[in-house]
C-alpha cells in the first residue's frame, strides 16, 4: 500500500482557491444539497476523496500523476485569463491545455462516475433482473462496484477527455465580467452545459449540437462561457456583465447540475435552498436522475 497521494481531488485545488473566503486561499464555503446545510471548509478537505482514481493497492498512482500534469499545464493560462480579463493573451498552445483540462474535468468528478452508476442501474431495471441470465445478473453486479466504476471512469479520463477538448476547441470562447454585486457559484461538478434548444430524446447537450453553451466560473467574478456560434453569433470575446439576473441562471446551473456540494465565496445560499425546496430532485445525487429542468 502507498502512503502518498492518497487523498485524490474530483475537483483542483487550483481552481477551489479561487473562490475562497480568505486570501491565503485555504478555505471556501460550502452548501451540501442532501442535508441542506452550509459550513465554510478547507480547500484540501473538499472535492476529494481517499484512493478516488488509483486504488490503494496501485503503488503508482498514474491517473493522480496524469491530472496533476495536466493541472501544472493549465495553471499559467488560468492566472492569465483572470489577471488579463482576456483570452487573446493566450497562446494556442495554452488554449489547448485550458480545453484539455476542461474536458476531463467533465468527466473526473464524483457525479461523472454516479451518473455511470445510474444508467447502468436504469438498464438494469429497464430490463427487469427476473429476465437476465445468470450470466448477465453477474455482469450487471461486477459493473456496479466501485472498483469497475473507478476503472471505468479512469478509462473514459484517458480517452475521452482529450477528444471533448478538441470539440471545445471549435466553439467560441468567452468571458463574461461580472460586475453585479452577486458572485458566481462553483460546484463538485463545476463544468456545465446548457441549451435552449429542444432536440427531444436525442438530448441537446452533445459538445457538437447547435445551441451548446458550455460555462466553466473562473472566480466569482469572471466566467467562461464556450458557446455554439450559429444560435449566438453576436456575443463579444469579453463582456462585461452586471446583470444580476444572468448570474442568477448561472448559479441555477451551478446548483442543478451539481452532484452534491455547491461552493461559493460567501455564505449566501437562499438561491440554492430556494432551488432544492421548490425541485426536491435537485438534491438527490446524479445516479438518481438523469435530466433536471
Amino acid at each position: 500500500m502507498r502512503d502518498e497521494k492518497v487523498s485524490q481531488h474530483y475537483v483542483p485545488r487550483l481552481h477551489l482557491r479561487r473562490f475562497s473566503t480568505k486570501p491565503d486561499g485555504d478555505s471556501v464555503y460550502c452548501f451540501d444539497k442532501q442535508n441542506k446545510r452550509s459550513f465554510e471548509t478547507g480547500v484540501g478537505n473538499t472535492a476529494t476523496e481517499n484512493f478516488f482514481y488509483d486504488p490503494k493497492t496501485e503503488l503508482e498512482p498514474e491517473m493522480e500523476e496524469f491530472l496533476e500534469d495536466l493541472e501544472g499545464r493549465v495553471t499559467n493560462p488560468y492566472h492569465k485569463m483572470v489577471e488579463n480579463g482576456s483570452l487573446s493573451v493566450l497562446s494556442e498552445d495554452e488554449k489547448e491545455a485550458v480545453a484539455e483540462f476542461l474536458g476531463v474535468q467533465m468527466i473526473r468528478t464524483r457525479g461523472e462516475r454516479s451518473s455511470i452508476q445510474g444508467m447502468i442501474e436504469g438498464i438494469e431495471e429497464q430490463v427487469g433482473r427476473e429476465n437476465m441470465s445468470e450470466e448477465l445478473k453477474e455482469e450487471i453486479d461486477e459493473t456496479k462496484k466501485e472498483d469497475t466504476l473507478r476503472e471505468m471512469q479512469n478509462d473514459l479520463i484517458k480517452e475521452a477527455g482529450g477528444q471533448f477538448g478538441d470539440m471545445l476547441m471549435k466553439l467560441d470562447w468567452h468571458l463574461f465580467l461580472n460586475d453585479s454585486d452577486l458572485p458566481y457559484y462553483t460546484s463538485d461538478f463545476p463544468v456545465v452545459r446548457h441549451n435552449e434548444l429542444d432536440f427531444g430524446p436525442y438530448g441537446e447537450l452533445g459538445l457538437m449540437n447547435r445551441g451548446v453553451q458550455v460555462y466553466f466560473p473562473l472566480t466569482p467574478w469572471v466566467m467562461l462561457a464556450i458557446i455554439e456560434t450559429s444560435v449566438y453569433p453576436d456575443i463579444p470575446e469579453v463582456w462585461e456583465k452586471d446583470n444580476r439576473d444572468n448570474v442568477v441562471f448561472q448559479r441555477d446551473l451551478q446548483v442543478t447540475r451539481s452532484n452534491r456540494f455547491v461552493y461559493s465565496c460567501r455564505d449566501d445560499f437562499d438561491q440554492a435552498e430556494e432551488r432544492i425546496e421548490d425541485s426536491p430532485i435537485v438534491a438527490e445525487p446524479l445516479s438518481e436522475r438523469q435530466n433536471v429542468e
